[in-house]
């Protein structure tokens, strides 16, 4: 997991960030303090300070960072300091800022003495503190000139009751004397964490134990161990990564025997002593070269057979020779058992080969199943592009070819992909294989471009394999019309499900359903299929489904490690996640969705994310007609989105205005949703025609579908319409329906509409009660503009504000205060995160507790709560200068 700007969160480090948060407290007390965070290069020592300065909100940081290359230039660090201080060098003693200015090169003249220099630095430090408190972060302090080192310890020693802290991170024995922080080794729990943060594709449980085990400890050989390799070479530890040897220069006095078991050493993913000391046994190669081996610190035998170093092993086996790989690989073969571990074994047989094998290969495709177990699609892509390899039949080369391109793909390869399809379109393919490698290059245009003419190729490859390779049309099909729904190409539609979504949501509605019930057991082995089915669940209301669907679909995705398909199937859970108003949750989903899409080279999916905005009251880039496509599925859900928010907002010919483009758009997305939005806005805007036809269509799709999501919604949309003495009854209903569902914002809407109606008849004290509960929830789940029109109408009840005094704002914690002042400045809630080391989805959630802590709305309304509690001298943001 890595934030915004691109690094790795601090992981684990428990004690020492306790140790800091006291540190930074010292000084907030008003009584100067130093610390030396001391531990070996690569340790973590900067990734500590970067946390210490994020989460150092109420003091003024600044950053200094020593340089290796300007040891020997005095005072170059003393000057970094000071110019991030430059603005309290003119409230200096005359006699101070000349000594400073001269020392930093600001003015002509002989270096000042070090102890004056330290002075005047001791006093720029001082005012610099006087409005609040300072951290100094130095980073490679060992690296320091000796004038400025001289200057840093004499400033630690006599700080005395300036709150100012300095914070030194040194990987040597500098700053004698200082107090001290040492930082070891992470536990092995938090290497795998850190593993599994920095790697973004399934990994084998073995090969994870032995990257953690060999880097011991150290977080950025964890790091190395992985940094520039692909998913395919680490995944089930099936590729050995050869690296030319770069920067290992091996002793050359290794005998044959030890040069060779360690190059079988290297050829071995897991460290397994056992299995090496087998194939070692077929090579004769004998005790002593394990003792050499030892003693010249390259490998340790143990438990686990581990390297001195995490590339160590990438370097012997990028300096070793063909014909010594070829013959390692035959040995770890027949070291391995083929009834445990047969994907292991065949992919060594496969690289002891010189030539081609049909045995070989064809055990390596039957292999690849179990390859997916162990490290996901990317494993079995690579066991499959072996395949093709060794494939002497050419027809079964090209097969094995598309295959392997299409395994990398869904996992984010892309330049695999390319060799690959190369293979391919030089083989002699039958009709089949070629039918589906269109199919194949129509999926890769698609996720990459998501034009209509590659939607057009997945349905003509789709009429190819009716022909050919029936059992694989249908899922085919599918696909297309999937592709085709998300970017509005009706005719495409049309023609891959006929009825089914074309002629009217009535004679639809009975194949949809089945549809539903087949494509997940129809299409076990079709992702893309089956995707469909997550368009299919919400357009029949079925609340039930649609979250069994998205949350399996997103399950397999993840364990499968198949890049290419998360967005999607993200933006479909995300979607699930705002109707049952879990928003920190969807907005977490928005922003993996949005970092694969980005990380993969394919278009974002602003699906989500609009309906996301205009639920919580926020206007987004998608809402804006001038933005994004002028077609697709993207289109309907901004108009949906645009209407939801000018609902909220009370902008009722607005919300007419865009419900009806969305529910007069060609195509089934979205019509029952938009429908239930045309009739609120259209009956606050008086177009009671409107609303009338509006409710008609909602009523015949609710019927036919018959879930309680739509029987809900079209009772509330009723009771808009009904007469006084039937109003109610209809009210009643749709939030009895709405809830034993998992709808929650349509439950809210249900009772804020009711409270709305209650009032209007004069029933002030019973509006109270739906109006209370919808803004409750509202406030809860973050639906800021909802939020705010239901405390509308309980004013206009004459229920009272309850006032916000000291009492209340003492109910927050400190972490909910944290939080809570940063939103009030306008901070984003990533921002926040990445400011406190935390996720957005617990952003969120201290948020929404803050909101209902202090009853209210929005984040808008919180200046209003906060800005007492503040110290007016306190500056309203914390100012960081590197």
């Amino acid at each position: 997991m890595t934030t915004i700007d691109g690094t790795i969160s601090l992981v684990g480090r428990r004690p020492e960030q306790a140790r800091l948060a006291e540190f930074l407290a010292t000084a907030r007390s008003e009584r100067g303090c130093a610390l030396v965070v001391r531990g070996a290069a690569g340790i973590g020592k900067t990734a500590l300070l970067d946390h210490t300065a994020r989460t150092a909100l109420d003091h003024r940081v600044v950053r200094v960072t020593a340089v290796a290359q300007e040891t020997d230039v005095p005072c170059s660090a003393l000057c970094l300091l000071c110019s991030a201080l430059a603005d309290q060098l003119p409230r200096l003693q005359p006699h101070h800022r000349h000594a400073l200015e001269t020392a930093i090169g600001l003015r002509p003249g002989p270096q000042p003495d070090r102890m004056l220099a330290g002075v005047a630095t001791l006093a720029l430090l001082t005012l610099a503190a006087q409005t609040r408190p300072l951290l100094c972060v130095v980073d490679d302090a060992q690296e320091l000139d000796e004038v400025s080192a001289f200057v840093m310890t004499f400033l630690a020693h006599r700080l005395g009751a300036a709150p100012v802290a300095l914070l030194f991170a040194d990987r040597g024995n500098g700053l004698p004397g200082l107090p001290e922080l040492p930082l070891g080794a992470l536990a092995p729990a938090d290497a795998r964490l850190l593993l599994d943060r920095v790697l973004d594709a399934p990994i084998d449980h073995e090969v994870a134990e032995r990257i953690v085990i060999e880097a011991r400890g150290n977080p950025r050989a964890v790091v190395e161990s992985v940094r520039g390799t692909s998913a395919a070479e680490l995944a089930g530890g099936y590729r050995v990564v050869a690296a030319n040897g770069a920067g290992h220069e091996l002793p050359a006095g290794l005998d044959r025997d030890a040069a060779l078991l360690l190059l079988l050493a290297a050829a071995e993913p897991l460290g397994d002593p056992a299995r090496l000391r087998r194939a070692a046994d077929q090579l004769d190669i004998a005790p002593p070269a394990q003792q050499q081996l030892e003693s010249a610190q390259l490998v340790s035998f143990g438990n686990r057979v581990v390297f001195a170093g995490p590339r160590l092993r990438s370097s012997v086996y990028g300096q070793a020779s063909a014909a010594d790989r070829r013959r390692v690989h035959g040995a770890l073969a027949a070291a391995t058992d083929p009834a445990t571990e047969p994907d292991r074994r065949a992919w060594h047989l496969a690289h002891s080969l010189l030539g081609p094998d049909d045995a070989v290969a064809d055990e390596l495709e039957r292999t690849a199943g179990i390859a997916s177990d162990r490290g996901g699609l990317a494993a079995a892509a690579a066991l499959l592009e072996r395949a093709a390899v060794c494939s002497a039949d050419p027809g079964r080369r090209v097969r094995r070819a598309i295959m392997a391109a299409d395994h990398h793909h869904t996992a984010g390869a892309g330049e695999s992909v390319t060799r690959l399809l190369a293979t391919a379109a030089l083989g002699d393919a039958d009709a089949r294989c070629r039918a589906r490698l269109t199919r194949l290059r129509a999926r890769i245009a698609f996720d990459h471009t998501r034009s209509h003419a590659a939607a057009a190729q997945l349905l003509a490859s789709a009429d190819d394999l009716r022909t050919c390779d029936p059992s694989s049309a249908q899922g085919a099909y599918f696909e297309a019309v999937g592709a085709a729904v998300l970017i509005g190409d009706h005719e495409v539609t049309q023609a891959a499900l006929a009825q089914r979504c074309t002629d009217g949501y009535a004679a639809g509605v009975e194949p949809l359903k089945l549809t539903l019930k087949t494509l997940d057991t129809d299409h076990e082995d079709d992702p893309r299929a089956r995707l469909v089915a997550c368009l299919v669940a919400p357009e029949l209301w079925d609340d039930d489904t649609w979250h069994d669907l998205t949350r399996t679909e997103l399950a397999r995705a993840q364990s499968a490690g198949a890049r290419t398909l998360l967005p999607y199937v993200l933006t479909h859970r995300a979607l699930f996640e705002v109707h049952t108003g879990q928003f920190a949750v969807a907005q977490s989903l928005v922003e993996e969705a949005s970092a694969i899409a980005h990380a993969t080279g394919t278009p974002p999916l602003p699906h989500a994310a609009a309906v996301l905005a205009a639920w919580r009251g926020r206007p987004h880039p998608a809402l804006d007609p001038a933005n994004g496509d002028s077609n697709g599925m993207a289109v309907v859900f901004a108009r949906y989105a645009k209407a939801v928010l000018c609902n909220g907002l009370g902008a009722y010919p607005d919300a007419v205005t865009a419900a009806r483009q969305a529910v007069e758009g060609e195509g089934p997305a979205l019509q029952g949703w938009s429908l239930a939005e045309l009739v609120e806005a259209a009956v606050r805007s008086g177009e009671l025609d409107t609303a009338a036809a509006a409710l008609d269509r909602l009523s015949e799709r609710a019927v036919l579908s018959g879930t309680e999501w739509a029987l809900g919604l079209a009772a509330r949309s009723r009771a808009l319409l009904a007469g006084e003495s039937q109003a109610e009854q209809h009210y009643v209903e749709a939030i009895d329906r709405l809830g034993r569902c998992r709808v929650t914002v349509h439950l809210g809407r249900a009772r804020l509409v009711y409270g709305e109606w209650l009032r209007r008849q004069g029933r002030r004290a019973d509006a109270r009660v739906p109006l209370q509960a919808a803004h409750q929830s509202f406030t809860e789940m973050g639906a800021e503009a909802f939020a705010t029109r239901a405390m509308r109408e309980l004013l206009a009840t004459g229920e009272r504000a309850r006032r916000r005094v000291e009492e209340t704002r003492n109910q927050l914690t400190p972490q909910e205060t944290q939080i809570a002042a940063l939103a009030r400045e306008g901070r984003s809630n990533p921002e926040i995160a990445t400011l406190l080391s935390i996720s957005p989805r617990t952003v969120e959630y201290h948020l929404h507790k803050v909101f209902t802590k202090l009853r209210i709305a929005s984040r808008t309304e919180l200046h209003l709560v906060l800005g007492a509690a503040r110290d007016p001298a306190e500056p309203a943001r914390s100012h960081r200068v590197s």
